[in-house]
């Protein structure tokens, strides 16, 4: 787990970085531009979701076929050069047909109340290049156990430039347009970081496939791809659709809340995508060694270790949310997503316990079985979302990912046990959710000062050094104490 430890720390640092930047717009400068923020999360949702389309499996078959053809000497069998081969087709076809799907996106993304946007549709063709682009670059980078700077282009560049691209609105010298085109340039300069990291790298390498003279394996690879393609939409349409359908549903305005209240809620899972982007290639690599007792440690100090984080965090966003909301200059209209922090909040903390199982199962013979379930699972969610939201608006669009999201990781679960024979739960968890709700039920009983700041700042405070405290004094984990260790000796070396 070492170099899971090291580059998942300082993932987890980059993301945080991000965190806090993202935390500071959400609370001052987002809730004034909600109709812009709504715009920007329906086409980048949009993008996501077309993208997985183009790429044809590509993003998915970086991280599978690596192992299989890893070599320095040949280009690693010219397997990028077919991933870029692979999805450049497929975005060929993307943009001729365009003008075909052109007014199917409008009706679903810029009907009614948000027809005013209509005409830049046409930038969901770079978007959807661009987002594709650093997918596959990010997956393919992770092969060689790399994702810090990979994460710091990807989250970092967007967390700090579409702030200043909403003030710049919010100050009358860009519009809607303007502000779409400069998210446009940071996703450019964060692919360019990418092939450049690469090229640093020295894997930069554009050389012959293997894969076009060896027929077989063509077509191994053509049904992995295809799994890929709609497991990927599977996977979007029952955890991401949400943001769509509000926006297809209501007005952005509505869009831009439940973006706000996900941004909070998304704090919770930021360790599990840094963990699983570098656990990935080497769960890959186990699997593909038949090594399960090593699948099994990783699967379950995997579930322990974000467990804590993921638990801690919900249950400190839980304490101290009231005091957000406070802060923010539209009070009585961003309140609107209290339990959309709460439903978004607690799927990702159940996906956090359930660890990697979606990475075990991919890279597995077994990898179909996920592709099945999400579809299924997808057709669900979408059922939810049309029966939730007119019940309960934006609430009822995050209890449908809540409830796709638990019985996604249930069905998981029950497969990998039935499967490999083994879960991911172990006896610690029962306590890290009793110090949990300990710490949080004492913050919660403290008074109450007249200035929210401070409240916000003392609960919060509070609460960790509760929770904090207990996991460090009990050694619940291993690996969470050797993380604080680490990061206190490079805060020390940092101030020598």
């Amino acid at each position: 787990m070492g170099i899971i430890q090291n580059q998942g720390f300082k993932s987890s640092v980059i993301s945080y970085i991000g965190v806090a930047i993202g935390i500071l717009s959400t609370v001052f400068i987002y809730p004034d531009a909600l109709e812009v923020l709504g715009l920007f999360r329906a086409m980048f949702d949009a993008s996501v979701l077309i993208g997985i389309v183009v790429m044809m499996g590509s993003s998915v078959s970086a991280v599978r076929y690596f192992p299989k053809y890893e070599n320095k000497s040949t280009g690693h069998g010219g397997l990028l050069s077919w991933l870029l081969l692979v999805s450049g087709i497929g975005f060929a076809i993307f943009v001729l047909l365009f003008p075909l799907l052109k007014d199917v996106i409008k009706g679903f993304i810029f009907r009614e109340d948000n027809a005013q946007f209509e005409d830049l549709v046409i930038y969901i063709i770079p978007f959807t290049f661009l987002l594709a682009l650093i997918n596959l670059l990010s997956r393919y980078i992770s092969n060689f156990r790399l994702i810090a700077v990979p994460a710091a282009l990807e989250q970092l560049s967007i967390k700090i430039s579409l702030p200043v691209l909403v003030l710049l609105y919010l100050a009358g010298w860009l519009d809607a347009k303007g502000v779409i085109i400069g998210v446009l340039l940071t996703f450019g300069f964060a692919a360019l970081g990418m092939m450049y990291y690469l090229w640093h790298l020295g894997e930069f390498k554009l050389t012959k496939p293997v894969l076009l003279k060896d027929k077989a394996a063509r077509k191994e690879y053509s049904w992995y791809a295809w799994y890929g393609v709609l497991s990927g939409i599977g996977s979007q349409v029952a955890f991401r659709i949400d943001g769509l359908m509000v926006s297809s549903m209501l007005q952005f305005q509505a869009t831009g809340i439940y973006a706000i209240s996900w941004a909070l809620s998304e704090i919770i899972i930021k360790p599990m995508r840094s963990l699983a982007n570098i656990a990935g290639p080497l769960l890959a690599q186990k699997i593909e060694e038949n090594k399960m007792d090593d699948v099994k440690d990783i699967y379950q100090r995997a579930s322990l270790n974000l467990t804590i984080i993921g638990a801690g965090i919900f249950f400190l966003i839980w304490s101290v949310l009231p005091y957000v909301f406070r802060l923010m200059p539209n009070e009585d209209v961003m309140v609107q997503g209290t339990y959309v922090v709460f439903f978004l909040g607690l799927s990702q903390v159940w996906d956090m316990m359930t660890g990697v199982n979606s990475e075990i199962i991919s890279y597995s013979k077994h990898y179909r079985f996920t592709l099945y379930l999400t579809l299924f699972l997808g057709v669900i969610n979408i059922f939810a979302n049309l029966l939730f939201i007119p019940m309960f608006g934006l609430t009822g669009a995050a209890l449908a990912t809540c409830f796709s999201m638990f019985l996604f990781n249930v069905a998981k679960l029950i497969f990998i046990k039935v499967k490999f024979g083994f879960h991911p739960f172990t006896l610690p968890l029962v306590f890290v959710f009793a110090f949990c709700i300990a710490a949080w039920m004492f913050t919660s009983w403290l008074p109450e000062s007249e200035i929210n700041v401070i409240n916000l700042f003392y609960k919060g405070a509070v609460f960790t050094a509760l929770f904090g405290g207990a996991i460090w004094k009990f050694k619940i984990s291993p690996d969470i104490n050797q993380w604080l260790v680490l990061a206190w000796n490079k805060v020390r070396n940092f101030g020598k």
